[in-house]
């Protein structure tokens, strides 16, 4: 076969030894290890350029569907999965099993369609429960070719899930716990600190709570109005239009409690 443009995809490698290439794979390496006598193959590509030159018969194994059961989970779709697959077993001679004697090469399609029974019926495929027949029938006769033609179905069953995926979400690098309504409280009376240029205080501590700040002239500065707070990692802003400014010494009183620290790859213990 000729594609119209390149092939622009990419070669299947099945994630489970579920997939249905892999199961039909299986089915043949099973007909070939106790059936010698004939050709045994998959279904051809083009059925209708192929001819049998097999002196006795062939088998042909092709996918036939499958048929999915309910959903089994409502986090993830899971279900049962019913795969058929559908053999043709194509003889010169029928092989009478009552009556007269064969009309020609032996084994004949009766002997062979047991042949396959057997061989199939209760086979395990990993990953899948015991192969069993469904139903054989008579398809045709080529009158041209000699060729007797009987197609009989197998099924087998397994579970189809929904494919994971990783969720892309940012990798750890650092987290912050707190102790929370003060449980390990610990209070720090009035200290001096002066406003950075860049109008910040660094305080000594982090998870802090119940902050003071007083001003020269022992004036209180009011938060949101002269001044923000970093409860999390202790740092307090001055706010543009405040009493605040940026070189100014001032009285913090304030109280933190514990914290624990956590990096990727190593833990801290309380601070």
């Amino acid at each position: 076969m000729t594609l119209d443009t390149a092939w622009a995809g990419s070669e299947f490698s099945p994630p489970t030894p579920i997939d249905i290439a892999t199961i039909e794979n299986a089915l043949l390496t099973r007909l070939r290890s106790q059936i010698t006598t004939v050709e045994i193959i998959h279904y051809p590509d083009q059925p209708e350029s192929w001819r049998m030159t097999h002196r006795i018969g062939a088998i042909l194994v092709r996918y036939a569907g499958a048929k999915y059961g309910t959903q089994l989970d409502t986090a993830a779709v899971i279900q049962e999965r019913e795969l058929r697959f559908e053999l043709f077993v194509m003889m010169r001679d029928l092989g009478w099993g009552v009556g007269g004697d064969p009309g020609g090469t032996s084994p004949g399609a009766y002997a062979m369609i047991e042949a396959v029974r057997a061989a199939l019926t209760g086979f395990i495929v990993p990953g899948c429960r015991k192969l069993y027949p469904l139903s054989e029938e008579f398809s045709e006769r080529d009158k041209q070719g000699g060729v007797w033609t009987y197609r009989i179905f197998f099924a087998l069953s397994t579970v189809a899930v929904e494919p994971s995926t990783i969720d892309e979400f940012p990798l750890f690098v650092r987290g912050v716990v707190m102790d929370e309504a003060g449980q390990t409280a610990i209070t720090v009376g009035p200290s001096s600190y002066t406003f950075d240029t860049s109008g910040n205080i660094q305080l000594p501590h982090g998870n802090v709570f119940a902050l003071a700040v007083t001003g020269p002239g022992n004036v209180t500065l009011i938060q949101s109005r002269d001044y923000s707070v970093d409860r999390a990692d202790g740092i307090i802003s001055i706010v543009s239009g405040g009493s605040a400014s940026a070189g100014e010494t001032v009285q913090v009183t304030y109280s933190y409690a514990d914290e624990a620290i956590a990096s990727a790859g190593e833990t801290a213990p309380l601070a």
